[in-house]
């Protein structure tokens, strides 16, 4: 399976957004949507995935650390179906500590924290290690 992949973060003000390619491994950054309405936020996913050329829509689904859904999944849920009915095909993958592990990662990045804190930086980067996740794990169910 080849092809580009965007990964979403979504949140109840801003959706984190980047794309990878399977069989790379890596994911790259690519900004926010500002949540406005579901119609204008699947549009604007819809204008990214033609402009990336992705294939499929990675979504980050909320769980608990016990592996059950948290309350924003049911959310989250409600996005990933209006993306599936406008043609776009799309997969979950768990997104515990990705927040956390965002929020470490910028604080390694050198950034400092006004940069840091820049709205959305946090949910770009929360987007990047889904979609890493995801593509690393294509890649080892590729590998014989």
């Amino acid at each position: 399976m080849a092809g580009r992949v965007l990964g979403l973060d979504v949140g109840d003000a801003r959706i984190g957004v980047a794309v990878g390619e399977v069989g790379l491994g890596l994911a790259f950054g690519r900004g926010v949507i500002a949540r406005s309405s579901l119609a204008q936020d699947v549009a604007a996913v819809q204008a990214l995935c033609q402009q990336e050329q992705t294939e499929r829509v990675v979504v980050g689904l909320p769980r608990l650390t016990d592996g059950s859904e948290s309350h924003q999944a049911n959310k989250v849920r409600t996005f990933a179906a209006a993306l599936e009915r406008s043609g776009m095909a799309v997969t979950f993958e768990d997104e515990r500590f990705t927040t956390r592990l965002a929020a470490q990662e910028l604080r390694r990045s050198g950034l400092n924290k006004t940069k840091r804190q820049e709205k959305g930086r946090q949910d770009e980067a929360a987007a990047v290690l889904i979609l890493e996740s995801y593509l690393t794990k294509t890649l080892m169910q590729e590998t014989p």
